[in-house]
């Protein structure tokens, strides 16, 4: 959830949403790598334990707010800890255990898509012909990821994690769409902080019910044990701290174009270090998930263009003699 807009984007800024989605598209092969030593929610649980303690620490400094004051903040708090952080990392962390992360960085770019639809009936939104034909490219995208087998009698395992990661996505952007009809006057940081550690919280009493164990972190192997640092300390606390930073300057609706570089960065990842092959399967779903994405998207990406535009030649007149 985004509270701030910007009105410029400058280069600085643009190399920054690049940063942002490296970052964030280098965790989902982390999480690949942490999910096959230790149990997914656990896992999860953990990351956002230490993930939203360091936003609530970074709240505490840059605004004047933390606690919730009225009962929509804390339905707000409530709301995203359950859907955008305990719903979606749950889907996220157990499908990845069926499926590379590159796949599932593939899949949750249809967040905003499916964001899109929900908030038709939600918030009275209109659509178009080109964003229905954009969510069921999408969507065609998502099943040929998911491979599924003529027969019905059994789901094949990648089928299994596509569709989890998929569930968690939708919550995501249920989540994501609900938010606007609440109280939002808890600052973002303070927001994201509290709603991460109601996710750790559910997503520990998920692992509960599902009969884990709790983490045992030293027993990782040294590049398992990195990889849950990276995604607790770099992607977790340190993605969303640039996240804020990259919202109170360029806005919502550029920050979100980070979702196009997740799948590319996760993929290079997984190639390099992982020695993971591209399958046919993966770049036509890829594609077919990118073009739905840019239809539904289309007026932020002219939006976009035109304010680097008028960035660019600003800079220019500013340089002239």
């Amino acid at each position: 959830m985004i509270l701030y807009e910007g009105s410029r984007f400058e280069v600085p800024a643009g190399l920054a949403i690049i940063g942002l989605g490296l970052l964030w598209g280098a965790g989902f092969p982390a999480i690949e790598i942490v999910v096959a030593q230790l149990p997914p929610l656990g896992a999860a649980g953990v990351r956002y334990a230490v993930s939203g303690a360091i936003v609530l620490i970074y709240a505490r400094a840059m605004t004047n707010q933390i606690w919730p004051r009225t009962a929509g903040a804390v339905l707000s708090i409530l709301l995203v800890g359950g859907l955008m952080f305990g719903g979606y990392q749950a889907g996220l962390y157990l499908g990845t255990q069926h499926i590379t992360g590159a796949v599932a960085a593939v899949v949750t770019t249809m967040s905003p898509i499916v964001a899109a639809v929900v908030a038709v009936p939600i918030l009275g939104e209109s659509r178009g012909f080109l964003d229905a034909f954009g969510f069921l490219l999408g969507v065609s995208g998502v099943l040929v990821l998911a491979q599924p087998s003529v027969g019905f009698t059994s789901l094949s395992s990648t089928a299994v994690g596509v569709g989890l990661v998929f569930l968690g996505t939708t919550l995501f952007a249920l989540g994501s769409v609900t938010i606007q009809l609440f109280d939002e006057s808890l600052p973002t940081e303070a927001l994201q902080g509290w709603a991460m550690l109601v996710g750790a919280t559910f997503l520990f009493y998920g692992g509960h019910v599902r009969g884990e164990s709790l983490p045992d972190v030293w027993a990782l192997s040294p590049v398992a044990l990195g990889s849950l640092a990276y995604i607790t300390l770099v992607a977790g606390a340190g993605g969303y701290l640039l996240y804020f930073r990259l919202v109170r300057r360029v806005g919502a609706t550029e920050t979100t174009l980070v979702a196009y570089l997740e799948p590319v960065a996760a993929t290079v990842v997984s190639v390099v270090f992982l020695d993971q092959s591209i399958g046919l399967a993966m770049v036509v779903g890829f594609l077919a998930v990118a073009t739905g994405f840019t239809l539904v998207s289309r007026a932020t990406m002219r939006r976009t263009i035109n304010t680097i535009r008028a960035a660019i030649a600003a800079n220019q007149l500013g340089r002239e003699p």
